[in-house]
């Protein structure tokens, strides 16, 4: 294969779920394409060499739009790959490039302006099941190579072992969720309802505890839900256990992530919508079973736990800055699956059964799996209608200026 490819999403050192996967993908392309990366995030300044990888700077643009065209000329790069929310490019920037940008699809039906962006797309990468098939839905044709975890980072440990590295009681029920605190109005990550729904549940359970890994954001920092502040309204504050919010603005190790998802007996992954959740993949790597929504993403990629249904009759929605719906979770439809789940968890033949179930369910979404599976031939898919000279991508966005008339 001789494509030439630009992967633009946060750097390898960087803490964030983009940085997660580029980190894990991009050296194992490196021996079937020349591959380079533009870090949006967490790079200025100069272009670098990171293991062998060139890894060009971001510029004044938070998503590099003022900078990629740059980078992807001065790599000769065939194709430009996005790994970040697609609303936040500009197709302008991507003039005379073929852009294939990995595009969530966290709401139902697909923004418009989403919809918008990708007709300027060279092919869109879905990497959720239900991303494709919504994709499709509006007239796409995408790609598919999915989000992945490594089984080197991620797998069953005891859970005795994983509480003792982290300092927990083994003698308590925890619940556990590792998902940003970040702006918007209701919270993405649904941080508000779901400790609601731990308030309701912890009445009747007095051994039941709510780790967060998460930033605690007590002074709204980033726009983010003030958890402290909520959970002592709640009455719960001394049933958070809250991740050291030192630690955590630096990035945890991996072994810090492996322990932490080993140690809770569920995860409870909830949120408003997902583009994938790479958290709930993770932790079911590691033969925890998760609570999650039945909403965009999410719906696929629960293997052995408890999906929140539609509680009141008729789902509740929002309809947000992006121009299409999101899924406000009911507080008492989350705490009824939490108690469902603390009942069956109580039993270890149902405990290994959902163990069991979440490892062959996660054992497709392993990268080397992936890479080989999906991302090989989308490249060589890619390569060949580059290479045939009837199908050129996009090689310049035509303006509607030039083709309308009076």
């Amino acid at each position: 294969m001789t494509l030439r490819c630009i992967l633009a999403s946060d750097a390898f050192w960087a803490t964030s779920g983009y940085s997660n996967q580029v980190r894990i993908l991009v050296p194992r392309l490196m021996p079937h394409c020349e591959i380079a990366t533009l870090a949006t995030f967490g790079l200025h300044g100069a272009a670098i060499e990171h293991q062998g990888i060139k890894v060009y700077p971001g510029g004044a643009d938070p998503f590099a739009n003022d900078v990629v065209k740059a980078a992807a000329q001065d790599w000769r790069a065939d194709i430009v790959i996005t790994l970040k929310d697609t609303f936040v490019f500009n197709p302008q920037a991507f003039e005379g490039l073929r852009w294939c940008p990995l595009c969530p699809c966290d709401h139902e039906p697909v923004p418009p302006q989403i919809v918008e962006r990708l007709r300027y797309a060279y092919r869109p990468i879905a990497y959720a099941p239900q991303g494709f098939r919504a994709l499709r839905d509006v007239g796409f044709d995408p790609l598919f190579c999915p989000h992945a975890f490594d089984p080197l980072i991620f797998h069953p440990e005891p859970r005795t072992e994983a509480r003792k590295f982290l300092g927990l009681p083994d003698d308590i029920f925890i619940v556990g969720t590792v998902a940003v605190n970040r702006g918007g109005i209701p919270s993405r990550k649904a941080w508000a309802e779901n400790l609601q729904a731990f308030a309701l549940f912890a009445r009747q359970h007095p051994d039941a505890f709510y780790y967060v890994h998460t930033a605690l954001c007590d002074n709204g920092e980033e726009g983010g839900v003030p958890l402290r502040p909520l959970a002592a309204s709640l009455g719960i504050l001394d049933r958070v256990i809250p991740c050291n919010q030192d630690i955590y603005k630096a990035g945890y190790p991996d072994d810090y992530m492996l322990a932490l998802y080993n140690s809770i007996d569920v995860l409870n992954a909830v949120s408003l919508g997902e583009g994938f959740g790479i958290p709930q993949l993770e932790c079911q790597a590691c033969g925890v079973p998760i609570i999650s929504s039945e909403w965009a993403a999410a719906r696929d990629l629960n293997f052995g736990g408890w999906a929140v249904p539609d509680k009141r009759g008729s789902r509740i929605r929002f309809f947000d800055n992006q121009g299409a719906y999101v899924f406000l979770p009911d507080p008492e439809a989350i705490a009824e699956q939490m108690e469902l789940a603390y009942q069956a968890l109580k039993d270890e033949g149902d405990r290994e059964r959902r163990r069991a179930a979440c490892l062959e369910a996660a054992a497709p979404y392993q990268i080397d799996r992936v890479v080989a599976e999906h991302w090989l031939p989308a490249l060589a898919e890619l390569e060949d209608s580059i290479r045939n000279t009837a199908s050129r991508g996009v090689l310049r966005i035509v303006r509607r200026e030039e083709v309308w008339t009076a």
